[in-house]
């Protein structure tokens, strides 16, 4: 798949369901991105994928996602393999044989109060870097791949992505007027070091009607994202998707 990020990193970390000998031992096993729907009582949930596809999981009770009241989707990596069974109103059905959650949050307009409250942004003072990022409209989710400076990694470091309204924003001078919606980055790391560097997903809902802002790739070329580079002893920069790469 052309906008799959590497994993290989995340791998270790999957939780496998038990097998037995079985057919399914010998089938292709399938990895990807995608978003879990909570469905109804005869369906609990659905998988999505960033395609489009939808899927129903024929060994669902094998596995239960973490649905709260404020997220009814969740993005997980999903290593599965396919069947050959129907279910109306669905693409196809699988097997889950192991999954990895990728944290997840929404974009958010922010403006100077977000920044001056307390515990706002402008304790969010550590640096990161951003390795790769595509966009997938069918559930309107932005998934990175990004790199973070870290010491005790039982620490906790939170990375928010917002749209800032702010005039006085820090990053003023980076801004171009052109057709790319802007956004920010901001890194959290409390007081843990900066010792190592550790690679890791993360999943940004963007909500348009929300955010008060027209059809991503209708009204945008892409998306630009500020941030301090860890890689650059915190010098700024931008990276950029373009949607018409994907």
């Amino acid at each position: 798949m052309k906008h799959l990020l590497k994993i290989a990193l995340m791998m270790i970390a999957a939780i496998t369901f038990g097998t037995s000998c079985n057919e399914n031992n010998t089938k292709t096993t399938y990895s990807t991105f995608l978003t879990v729907v909570e469905g109804s009582w005869d369906i609990p949930y659905y998988l999505v994928f960033d395609d489009g596809t939808t899927a129903t999981v024929e060994n669902y009770k094998d596995w239960t996602p973490s649905f709260s009241e404020e997220w009814k989707e969740l993005r997980y990596i999903v290593y599965y393999t396919e069947t050959d069974l129907v279910e109306p109103g669905y693409d196809k059905v699988v097997n889950v044989t192991a999954y990895q959650p990728v944290s997840v949050s929404r974009l958010t307009n922010v403006t100077e109060e977000d920044f001056t409250k307390e515990d706002g942004l402008r304790d969010y003072t550590a640096d990161l870097d951003i390795i790769d990022a595509y966009f997938s409209p069918a559930r309107n989710f932005m998934t990175l791949s990004v790199t973070i400076p870290f010491s005790d990694t039982s620490a906790k470091h939170t990375v928010k992505l917002v749209r800032n309204l702010s005039k006085d924003s820090k990053y003023k001078e980076h801004y171009v007027q052109d057709d790319y919606l802007w956004l920010e980055a901001y890194h959290d790391a409390g007081d843990d070091g900066a010792v190592l560097q550790a690679s890791t997903h993360l999943c940004v809902k963007i909500d348009e009607k929300e955010l008060g802002i027209g059809k991503l790739q209708t009204f945008y070329k892409g998306i630009k994202i500020i941030y301090p580079s860890y890689q650059n002893d915190s010098a700024v920069k931008v990276f950029t998707l373009e949607f018409s790469q994907q």
